[in-house]
């Protein structure tokens, strides 16, 4: 185990040693960590940066885990921090250890902020937010209830249980279910990781020892395939409804097949645009506006200055019908 932590560490040292050395000397440096490399999800959030460095005259460095282990996200960030990276953007992985590392930051005068997932207590510098994570909760729950009924069980499939956006999701669907539709039974969330094939089984078990169960919600992206894979697997299409916060090209298989009847999410493109346009501002020591207009994107971006959050927009709904208008 300590080989494997040691050589990790070596590992993502050197990566970020290289990424930092390629670019040029001269431009601004803005850094978008997520909680895994090698998904679609995030990939459009990195073609999204690449874009907007372009744009806003940055490099963008692009850096994170090969799997959802916060130790070494954590471990790249400080990389980043060492090699004096103007601004850092992290999707967090477990909100109670981003802290120190924020300070970090401050003392070599470098902007660490979230995007995607936040730790709202750490003292990032600001907050990069897809959807409110209330629209989330709710949008997925409304959804779903209209599929099932308001007197349906429905499962939960989460990701890694430290990650505070995916926890924020959760909460607020409970609160949803409890203020709105009492009557449906939310199971008790079951964490898969960053894996596809651990989701599967997790939820193949769900389906097996609920026979009443109507709907599988996977609240990570990673965790998408595997529900779908079980309700199909299971000959439960038509019967369980699967969805979750996946991408279009992710979720468009299992809305065809009928296994998702529905998907909810944003465009991590423009949120990845987005994320690298912050950075610039607080490089350049500019403030939010109460609502910004941001070169680049079709639509106005609001900020609250109590919470720290610029939130790109509402979650949108994708279904068999209106999938194939979407490309991420």
């Amino acid at each position: 185990m300590l080989k494997k932590m040691i050589s990790t560490m070596v590992a993502s040292a050197l990566l970020g040693a290289t990424a930092f050395s390629a670019f040029a000397q001269d431009k601004p440096k803005v850094a978008f960590v997520p909680q895994i490399v090698g998904i679609p999800y995030f990939k459009a959030m990195q073609d999204g940066g690449n874009r907007a460095a372009k744009a806003f005259g940055v490099d963008f460095i692009y850096s994170g885990p090969v799997d959802t282990n916060p130790m070494d996200q954590l471990q790249i960030v400080q990389n980043l921090i060492a090699q004096g990276v103007n601004a850092i953007s992290v999707s967090v992985l477990d909100a109670s250890s981003i802290a120190p590392v924020v300070e970090q930051a401050k003392a070599k005068n470098i902007k660490l902020f979230t995007s995607d997932s936040d730790a709202p207590d750490s003292g990032r510098a600001v907050y990069v937010a897809q959807a409110t994570d209330e629209g989330l909760g709710d949008t997925v729950i409304d959804e779903m209830v209209k599929r099932v009924g308001d007197h349906a069980k429905i499962g939960i499939v989460s990701g890694e249980a430290t990650a505070s956006n995916l926890n924020a999701w959760i909460g607020f669907m409970q609160q949803r279910v409890k203020a709105k539709y009492p009557n449906v039974t939310l199971l008790k969330p079951q964490f898969a990781g960053g894996t596809s094939s651990r989701a599967a089984q997790i939820s193949a078990d769900m389906i097996a020892a609920n026979p009443d169960l109507k709907g599988i919600i996977a609240v990570a992206s990673t965790t998408c395939p595997g529900v779908a894979q079980a309700i199909e697997t299971a000959g439960k299409i038509g019967k369980v409804v699967g969805t979750g916060y996946c991408s279009p090209d992710t979720a468009r298989a299992y809305l065809k097949s009928g296994s998702f009847g529905f998907s909810v999410l944003w465009d991590p493109e423009k949120l990845g645009y987005l994320t690298v346009w912050a950075g610039k501002q607080l490089i350049d020591g500019k403030t939010f506006s109460a609502e910004n207009s941001v070169p680049g994107l079709d639509q106005k971006v609001a900020y609250d200055a109590k919470t720290g959050v610029l939130l790109l927009g509402a979650p949108a709904v994708f279904t068999k019908q209106n999938v194939d208008q979407f490309h991420f």
